[in-house]
């Protein structure tokens, strides 16, 4: 049952992450009008991006709805959030081009140190 929730926690932290992404793309995209704009609105919230970033944070909802269900939250919910901020700087790095500190690297080390005294404690 360990593997179980150890995979439904990586799969909603990658449609997550992978979400955020795509609304950040969308978000990014554009000819500059305010995305907030009443009158953009249709036209921001029906990019692609936008839209499949959308569902992907839905569907990592869905399976964090189910993954409540069977896990205890001291454990999931941090490996969850440790797993996200991760993706999201691997991501972000990858594809944004956003840099990597070692304050960063050194945050993502003791982010886990505190998840595995979570979930040994």
């Amino acid at each position: 049952m360990l593997a179980v929730k150890i995979i439904l926690v990586l799969l909603i932290s990658i449609t997550a992450s992978l979400g955020n992404t795509l609304l950040k793309i969308g978000s990014s995209t554009g000819d500059g009008e305010e995305l907030l704009v009443l009158r953009h609105l249709p036209r921001t919230f029906l990019k692609p991006a936008i839209l499949g970033g959308a569902a992907l944070y839905a569907i990592s909802q869905l399976l964090w709805i189910t993954m409540l269900r069977i896990a205890d939250l001291s454990f999931a919910y941090p490996l969850m959030i440790g797993l996200n901020f991760t993706l999201i700087m691997g991501i972000a790095w990858s594809y944004f081009k956003e840099p990597v500190s070692l304050g960063k690297l050194g945050g993502i080390v003791l982010i886990f140190a505190g998840i595995v005294a979570l979930a040994t404690g």
